[in-house]
């Protein structure tokens, strides 16, 4: 498994995987998955098996005290970020449980370091708080992140060493 950046050649599996994974209420509009790829290319990650894409992730530098909504289309960045935010981290189901999210993650966490970012930020939908929960996540605040849709924000401080 290979991890590189997004291309906008790699949307349309993007969307696959994000179908196949999140009700129509979860789903980012093209504009705002683009926009994401745009303004902070260096978190939009694919894990690729050859061609293949087996899952991605948007993460950004953001603020503890904000949230990227679905289909929010971010055009900046906030000045002086406290956080690396994932914003989204999704696995194509025939891809489950064979590490992918594990490869995903560490890139987020190696990115968070260049950036000197020892906190991140996120929202859990679909019941997805106990995986959080095993990397060292803990929650924040539970609360319907879109109409109908429970959702957790979770945070994790991580040490050196």
């Amino acid at each position: 498994m290979q991890i590189r950046p997004l291309t906008t050649a790699d949307l349309p599996q993007v969307q696959r995987i994000e179908r196949d994974s999140y009700g129509a209420e979860l789903r980012e509009s093209e504009a705002a998955l683009l926009a994401k790829m745009a303004l902070f290319r260096a978190g939009a990650l694919g894990c690729f098996d050859g061609p293949e894409l087996c899952g991605y992730a948007f993460a950004l530098p953001w603020r503890a005290d904000g949230l990227i909504e679905v289909g929010q289309v971010v055009d900046a960045l906030p000045d002086h970020p406290d956080v690396m935010y994932v914003h989204d981290m999704v696995v194509a189901p025939a891809h489950r449980r064979k590490g992918v999210a594990s490869h995903l993650f560490g890139e987020i966490v190696r990115l968070a370091e260049t950036f000197h970012l020892p906190r991140f930020a996120l929202v859990a939908v679909q019941g997805s708080e106990s995986f959080w929960q095993r990397l060292g996540f803990e929650e924040v605040d539970a609360f319907e992140y879109v109409p109908g849709v429970a959702a957790t924000k979770m945070a994790m401080t991580r040490t050196s060493g």
